[in-house]
């Protein structure tokens, strides 16, 4: 029985002994350049905006715009929006065009980073 355990262990130590003398396989690390494939997408079709008409009404032409409107129109209805209101709106829609603009311009950024760049080839 001591003699069994005494071969089981010397096999088991010259079983491991032997898988730590094989040489490590030498790794190998080799930088490979990957060109990226972004496809670049259709921008969106441009605006097509429609013609809003704007009337200024005063008490002193109320009257005669009345009856115009009605006659072009037909019913009559008001939007009312105050002076401040309009100046508000007018720096809301400058908002809107520059936050437009700053996002075309990421997006070129970002369609130029995607193209594929030109092969320069190294001199020897």
């Amino acid at each position: 029985m001591v003699l069994k355990k005494l071969l089981l262990i010397s096999l088991m130590t010259a079983t491991l002994a032997g898988c730590a003398m094989r040489p490590e396989k030498e790794i190998v690390v080799q930088t490979q350049y990957v060109e990226r494939n972004i496809p670049i997408q259709a921008r969106p079709k441009g605006l097509d905006l429609h013609d809003v008409q704007w009337y200024a009404v005063t008490p002193e032409n109320f009257e005669e715009f009345k009856e115009r409107f009605e006659r072009e129109n037909g019913n009559l209805v008001f939007f009312a929006i105050s002076v401040p209101g309009y100046e508000n709106l007018s720096l809301n829609m400058a908002d809107i065009k520059r936050y437009i603009e700053q996002q075309q311009s990421i997006i070129i950024y970002y369609e130029e980073q995607a193209k594929p760049k030109p092969q320069i080839e190294e001199e020897k």
